[in-house]
């Protein structure tokens, strides 16, 4: 596998991500050698987006790095590729597909999140992650028609759904509410209160995440590809393991550097079923 005795660029990307990410790593493994380094590259490049999006902490660098990414992808459209990951997806064959109006909602998606308001309701917070990853998953499917793009972008959604809330303090103190306000309101809980340990606290996060294990249902099988299907067997189990924890925000924690052995199988079948 690319992560593993290699020290290209690209490998450095994927041994970074696939330390936080163990069904990354997994996922390579059942790719063909042929498509392996274009599906890094670009899942690699979703971690990079992703991090810049909710990870940095302060408004101004994350708009910078944001606003670089942007003229990265101007200059790749034109052969001019600066970036390790974007130089390694210039060479694809599908690569001058993608238009970059579509690389520029990526970035408006992006930045969107720095700001966004709080969700009523499941189906809200989820669209709201998907203002990212629509335009990035449909740019996905451009490069590899195989990609579902809506069932890629529903798992990307709930894949950060999982991992917002598991930051919880963090994600609070960067202003954005990671459970929608209907589940407050059911738990008689304000929002102020969501960040103190608390029985009330850990019976919202337990109903949250077994909404978030449900929203899963036949998303795995709709995705093609063994990154996708790792990712949604993985973050199934996670979610559904949190909502039967008496402390569901150590079970999620404790469960992202871990994976189930059904995570495997997905993989294999889904790379069984992605080949011609």
């Amino acid at each position: 596998m690319n992560v593993v005795g290699e020290t290209t660029p690209l490998a450095s990307f994927e041994a970074k991500w696939s330390d936080s990410t163990p069904e990354f790593r997994l996922g390579l493994t059942f790719l063909a050698a042929v498509e392996r380094r274009a599906h890094g590259a670009f899942a690699c490049l979703a971690f990079e987006l992703e991090y810049t999006a909710f990870g940095i902490r302060e408004a101004e660098p994350a708009a910078i790095k944001l606003q670089w990414w942007a003229e990265e992808f101007a200059r790749a459209a034109n052969r001019e590729a600066r970036h390790p990951l974007t130089q390694t997806l210039a060479v694809h064959p599908r690569f001058s597909d993608i238009p970059l109006a579509r690389w520029h909602e990526v970035i408006v998606g992006a930045l969107g999140q720095r700001d966004a308001e709080p969700a009523a309701d499941p189906a809200a917070l989820l669209d709201a992650y998907g203002a990212l990853y629509r335009p990035l998953c449909a740019t996905e499917s451009i490069l590899f028609p195989s990609v579902d793009a809506s069932a890629m972008t529903r798992v990307r959604s709930l894949a950060r759904s999982i991992r917002e809330t598991a930051a919880l303090g963090d994600t609070l103190r960067d202003g954005r509410l990671p459970i929608p306000l209907d589940l407050l309101a059911r738990h008689r809980l304000a929002r102020g209160d969501l960040s103190r340990e608390s029985p009330v606290q850990a019976a919202a996060l337990r109903d949250w995440f077994a909404t978030l294990g449900r929203e899963y249902s036949g998303t795995s099988r709709a995705v093609s590809g063994p990154l996708g299907a790792a990712s949604a067997r993985a973050d199934m189990w996670r979610a559904r393991r949190a909502a039967r924890a008496a402390d569901p925000l150590k079970s999620v924690n404790q469960s992202l550097t871990r994976l189930p052995l059904q995570t495997s199988w997905a993989a294999w079948r889904a790379a069984r079923r992605s080949r011609p």
